[in-house]
């Protein structure tokens, strides 16, 4: 240390004895976008640009202009910055193909590298707007029209105070960081407009649901729901107070009445991972570097899933009555998680409940 201080007080002593030359100000050139303009708006008519997108032209036009802000201050180490439509249309493209990088940068006749850094910057300004797109209901008043919401759905307004309906899907994806295809779950949580409110990822041999983010928060603070309030649940989900799932031994009338008052929720738990999974058809073929980037890419697809839902965009809707089916099956259903039915909080609300819904008859 004491060398370091004496070659540095000698290399002072010198720059006070020494003139200093005038230094001219490195000028560091703007790189300027030398590639083509992607705009998928312009490149296909209606009918194609409905096939390859799985939405709308006015939908991905209006989602555009709403990421405009966000997007504009992104940059690439080593390229330029792109267009916003060519930001947006690659990104989109990635995530509603199950198209590879190598696939969109022959297609688009764009470098591989920048393929893959413009759809990565997009995943990641996407996730550190997280909550833009993918609110929980914080406020009271937002608290209040989650609830009323679903009491304009026929089969669910005899919850009064339902709040959310929690599911969970299994995947395989292929991470690079282990060179092998990796089973993770996603659990979702869902509201009345079938937008998502919450959204997790976790490897599927390490995850439970104590131990998710809105598990932890729900434990610690079951104020971030009203109170009373509770989410809805398939037999993957542990009893809470605030979680409600259905009876797995059904020993009487009104446990078989309970349960079946139960499967809407679930219905409409699947038709919002149906939706996900006709519109952003990379859930097919999905790859990631690690378990980060595929949080990155679930985040980024459930915030334009509720984008497409706050447009009312239709054409899944259209597709389906085309098709004559809604319903079809992707991903795996997670079999080997069995939620607990012993909390005893949990056990007192499902029976109070099940006495509000379920009337009694002889022999019960």
């Amino acid at each position: 240390m004491q060398q370091k201080r004496a070659s540095s007080s000698d290399l002072k002593r010198r720059e006070t004895t020494e003139p200093e030359e005038p230094q001219t100000p490195h000028k560091v050139a703007k790189l300027e976008w030398t590639y083509g303009d992607l705009n998928l708006l312009h490149r296909y008519v209606d009918a194609q640009f409905e096939s390859y997108l799985h939405m709308r032209k006015l939908s991905f036009l209006r989602i555009q202009q709403a990421l405009e802000e966000i997007l504009q201050n992104i940059t690439l180490p080593g390229y330029p910055s792109p267009p916003p439509q060519t930001l947006v249309s690659l990104a989109m493209w990635k995530l509603a193909t199950d198209e590879h990088f190598e696939e969109i940068s022959r297609k688009y006749q764009l470098p591989w590298a920048l393929c893959q850094q413009v759809v990565r910057s997009f995943w990641n300004v996407i996730s550190d707007n997280y909550e833009s797109f993918i609110k929980w209901p914080n406020s009271l008043a937002a608290q209040q029209s989650t609830l009323q919401a679903y009491q304009s759905l026929p089969q669910l307004k005899c919850f009064k105070e339902l709040f959310g309906i929690i599911t969970l899907k299994r995947l395989d994806v292929f991470l690079e960081s282990e060179h092998a295809e990796v089973p993770v779950v996603l659990q979702l949580i869902c509201n009345a407009e079938k937008k998502i409110i919450d959204c997790y990822v976790e490897l599927a041999n390490e995850y439970t649901f104590e131990e998710s983010p809105i598990g932890q928060t729900l434990a610690l603070n079951p104020r971030t729901m009203p109170a009373g309030s509770y989410l809805i649940g398939n037999s993957v989900f542990p009893l809470k107070s605030y979680l409600m799932r259905p009876i797995e031994s059904e020993c009487f009338r009104k446990d078989a009445v309970f349960n079946d008052l139960l499967k809407p929720a679930f219905h409409l738990a699947e038709e919002v991972l149906d939706a996900l999974a006709r519109r952003f058809n990379t859930l097919y073929a999905l790859e990631a570097r690690d378990l980060n980037e595929v949080r990155l890419i679930m985040e980024s697809i459930c915030a334009m899933h509720n984008l497409c839902e706050e447009f009312k965009d239709d054409y899944l809707v259209q597709l389906a009555n085309s098709e004559g089916q809604i319903n079809f099956t992707w991903g795996g259903i997670v079999d080997d998680i069995k939620g607990s039915e012993s909390n005893t909080k949990g056990l007192r609300r499902r029976v109070d409940l099940m006495d509000e819904l379920v009337a009694m008859e002889p022999g019960d």
